[in-house]
């Protein structure tokens, strides 16, 4: 084959090439105009409706349109029917509410009658009845209850029940210390010091707990069962509305309650400061200020001479040992302070300061109460609640 005919058979081929692809052009031109035709045809053959909105067209769009014409007639629009955009208007035809005629008189009157009788039906339960305690009464069955007293069903409860005066105290505040049912048996002797004993004890107050003279196996067994050292064989020891055996010893010890009894409540080889210290150490808590201020500042409001703070302890008299001890108890924030025999020993001038000292740590924390185990009749006098054992 010559030269000149692969020329030939070149240009021929492209030429076909070039025909194939306008043909291809031709049928993509004809299927675009195809769809354009379908999309710009008539928006009822197609088998659905888009409206959009823009965002401040959505805000206009109410979810519920009510239409009020002379307090008479109501009607609530659809969600799906048409909202006009330029005038924010209810069609009329797609609502089914006439906004331009009047409800007739009479319909009207229904309406209002109904709304009233409605509301004398609510004025009428919430009408105060006249109390009675005779259940039998007319009154007592037939009036309806008052609305608006919000304490009118656990009044009723309460009455049910037999709920007196002590019951709901105790229900409304939990007591900071109380006793449930409690025995102690001691297991050496096998005797029952302390037998289906309860009480409670109120934040801020001092208390007593009078046990018989000569009865040093009481006052112990008392003693070990508030301060959570001796648990008892039955009932419940209850620190608010927790129980004693739920509290982790460490916390219940070691803040909840402080103990003054009557050794080793002290440390004589430190001084005041290193005796709160050593305690504040001990309960593992964390404390807004440094605790050598807080020590001085609370040694200081218990009555210790400021001179005598860095002392040694055993070279304090009896009763700043005792305003040691007792600042010691409370430098934990404790909640219960328990003092087994906290005046023994004292004359009559120094058992008037320290009770005064227990009042005031007493009434100056709302959270705080104080509990006395003693065997002294006066001790007991001069508190503010007294339970003997």
């Amino acid at each position: 084959m010559t030269d000149k005919e692969l020329k030939d058979m070149d240009e021929t081929t492209s030429l076909d090439t070039t025909a194939a692809a306008d043909t291809t052009d031709e049928t993509t031109v004809d299927v675009n105009e195809a769809v354009d035709d379908v999309l710009l045809s008539d928006a009822d053959e197609l088998p659905f409706d888009v409206d959009f909105y823009d965002d401040a067209d959505d805000a206009d769009v109410a979810t519920d349109v009510i239409d009020v014409d002379d307090g008479d007639r109501v009607g609530t629009v659809d969600n799906s029917n048409v909202v006009d955009d330029d005038t924010d208007d209810v069609d009329d035809e797609t609502t089914g509410v006439d906004t331009t005629s009047s409800a007739p008189a009479d319909g009207g009157a229904d309406v209002v009658a109904a709304n009233a009788d409605h509301v004398n039906a609510m004025l009428s339960l919430a009408t105060p009845r006249e109390s009675t305690d005779d259940e039998l009464s007319p009154d007592y069955i037939e009036t309806p209850r008052s609305a608006s007293s919000a304490t009118a069903v656990s009044t009723h409860i309460d009455r049910e029940v037999k709920v007196g005066d002590e019951d709901l105290n105790l229900l409304r505040a939990y007591p900071t210390l109380s006793l449930h049912d409690v025995t102690y048996r001691d297991r050496k002797t096998g005797r029952t010091p302390v037998e289906h004993l309860t009480c409670a004890f109120a934040a801020g107050t001092v208390s007593a707990i009078l046990v018989p003279d000569g009865d040093d196996m009481a006052r112990t067994a008392m003693v070990g069962l508030l301060s959570g050292l001796l648990m008892p064989e039955s009932g419940h020891l209850m620190n608010r509305s927790a129980e004693y055996l739920s509290i982790e010893p460490l916390e219940l010890r070691g803040h909840r309650i402080g103990l003054v009894p009557q050794r080793f409540a002290v440390r004589g080889d430190l001084s005041p400061v290193r005796n709160l210290v050593y305690a504040m150490d001990a309960s593992n808590r964390n404390f807004l200020k440094p605790k050598p201020v807080l020590a001085r500042e609370l040694l200081l409001a218990s009555g210790l001479d400021e001179t005598l703070l860095d002392n040694r302890v055993d070279s304090l008299n009896e009763v700043d040992r005792r305003r040691v001890a007792i600042a010691r108890a409370v430098c934990c924030e404790a909640e219960i302070v328990v003092l087994d025999e906290p005046l023994d020993g004292l004359e009559d001038g120094e058992r008037d300061t320290i009770m005064e000292l227990l009042r005031g740590i007493a009434h100056g924390d709302p959270k705080r109460c104080v509990v006395v185990v003693t065997q002294d009749a006066a001790v007991a006098e001069s508190a503010d609640q007294t339970v003997t054992l």
